[in-house]
């Protein structure tokens, strides 16, 4: 399977699929790294527009990774696991 990775013009990865990453590395910046999220799970809305950054690669809101079999989701600065 191909997988598309472009960076914007702002320097951020964007993907339409999950991106196949490593392993955080403790030597480079990653966001918070949080587990699945109920529906009744409270929004800061002012984080809105946040980046999130996995190993120093920053990915925009809604953006998708998958690492060692889990996936997870840029949310408002974090990353959210999510179902495969």
């Amino acid at each position: 399977m191909i997988k598309c990775i472009t960076k914007n013009s702002g320097g951020s990865i964007m993907s339409k699929t999950p991106t196949p990453l490593q392993p955080t590395d403790p030597d480079k910046n990653t966001s918070t790294i949080l587990g699945p999220m109920s529906d009744q799970a409270t929004v800061q809305m002012d984080l809105q527009n946040e980046k999130c950054y996995w190993n120093s690669d920053a990915f925009s809101q809604g953006d998708q990774i998958s690492v060692d079999g889990k996936y997870y989701e840029c949310s408002y600065g974090r990353w959210v696991e999510v179902d495969d």
